[in-house]
């Protein structure tokens, strides 16, 4: 494939991050760089400082790290223009850089990515092939999450800027008037991690062209240590999250398993399950940490013998499943969204009911006494994770798409389950 000019716009990037969903666009930039391609990303640093409590803008430059080229958006009012764009759906000022950029790089391929409180949504551009991911349902909710307040999944959504205003966000006045769902411009080819995700925006209108899996980078050689006997929740404390479910089960299941719980994360729930794992008499078995640095999670990493996803909210397809399944380690994941698709049977990895701590807790048991099988679950994890979720095949499904695009060629309806 000839080499392509590729801009990616992201309202998140590394090191300004808060989610998977910036980290996905630094992996496919470095992978694209990689394999010579010309790629720049147009991201909004100030977000980032606006949501970690600071006012100010950053005053960030151009910088060009692992061959990708990175482009901070600077705003001379940053809370202001952030509120502009939640409201009324655009910022003509930032929509104008990115066109310059655009047009001084001879960008072929824009892709659009998270947004939010940045551009908002993909703007029009003629002379140049588009792509949009669906990280998750921005484009029919104004919350992205598809969440209630009483943290019931929405399946029909209605009342949004009541929505909004009960969570304590800003509505977005311009989605009233039956704009909620968020139409995308001219031949944007729109994509998304899973099949759950592409079905659930097909219901209300959008069509998903394609099914592009999530990747992550190859840790090398797992090593085979003779004791996995970590369960490992990695993540937010929130409530979406459903760490709690977790501790329950846990507790039942006391007796029937040695493993120990090590829980790494912050969020709103930390206390709550502090509280809960010490009232359960569970200290001496389970672990509370803030965020690790790489070295420690790396080191426990090699201790675990299953993630552990209680989600009860829709996930689409976290990248930390990719991660355990590329240093071989199986997954235990709730059935909410597209959790299902990269747990995968054949990987080693169990599925439970979410929410339901009865059934997390029978495949706590289920997976401790299946562990004399360590080397084989290993090897299994792995083998999903070579053959489905390395930058090669993530790249080369993505290129595919776009070399099709590119020849003028419709894409039509290709969602593969």
């Amino acid at each position: 494939m000839e080499t392509l000019r590729f801009m990616m716009v992201s309202t998140h990037y590394p090191p300004y991050y808060i989610g998977g969903d910036a980290i996905f666009v630094k992996h496919l930039s470095e992978e694209l760089a990689r394999m010579g391609h010309e790629v720049h990303v147009f991201h909004n640093p100030s977000i980032y400082n606006l949501l970690r409590g600071q006012s100010g803008g950053r005053n960030d430059s151009c910088t060009r790290d692992q061959h990708v080229a990175s482009h901070p958006y600077k705003s001379a009012r940053p809370r202001l223009e952030a509120g502009r764009v939640l409201a009324f759906g655009s910022s003509r000022k930032a929509e104008r850089e990115l066109l310059r950029l655009c047009r001084d790089n001879k960008i072929d391929v824009i892709h659009w990515n998270n947004t939010r409180g940045f551009i908002s949504r993909p703007i029009e551009t003629l002379d140049m092939v588009s792509l949009y991911t669906a990280h998750d349902y921005y484009l029919v909710c104004p919350r992205s999450n598809l969440l209630l307040p009483g943290l019931n999944v929405c399946d029909k959504p209605t009342l949004c800027s009541v929505c909004a205003l009960r969570w304590g966000k800003p509505p977005h006045f311009w989605r009233l008037n039956g704009r909620r769902v968020v139409s995308l411009p001219g031949r944007t080819i729109a994509t998304a991690p899973s099949c759950f995700a592409a079905d659930r925006l097909k219901r209300d209108g959008i069509q998903v062209d394609r099914v592009v899996r999530n990747f992550v980078p190859d840790p090398g050689r797992c090593e085979n240590r003779s004791e996995r006997n970590t369960l490992l929740y990695l993540g937010l404390m929130e409530p979406h999250k459903d760490p709690l479910t977790l501790v329950q089960a846990f507790r039942m299941t006391q007796g029937q398993h040695q493993y120990k719980l090590s829980m790494v994360g912050e969020g709103s729930q930390r206390t709550a399950v502090e509280a809960k794992v010490k009232t359960m008499g569970l200290a001496n078995r389970v672990s509370i940490h803030g965020f690790l640095a790489q070295a420690q999670l790396e080191d426990l990493w090699s201790r675990v013998g299953y993630l552990v996803i209680p989600s009860i909210w829709y996930e689409n397809a976290p990248l930390v499943v990719l991660e355990a399944l590329a240093r071989g380690v199986p997954v235990i994941s709730s059935d909410a969204g597209g959790l299902p698709e990269i747990s995968v049977p054949e990987s080693g990895s169990l599925v439970f009911r979410a929410g339901d701590p009865h059934s997390l807790a029978q495949k706590l048991v289920e997976a401790w006494n299946g562990r004399d099988d360590q080397r084989n679950l290993i090897a299994k994890a792995r083998k999903v994770y070579l053959e489905r979720h390395t930058p090669r095949v993530g790249a080369e499904g993505y290129l595919s798409l776009i070399s099709n695009e590119a020849r003028g060629h419709e894409c039509g309806d290709n969602i593969s389950h």
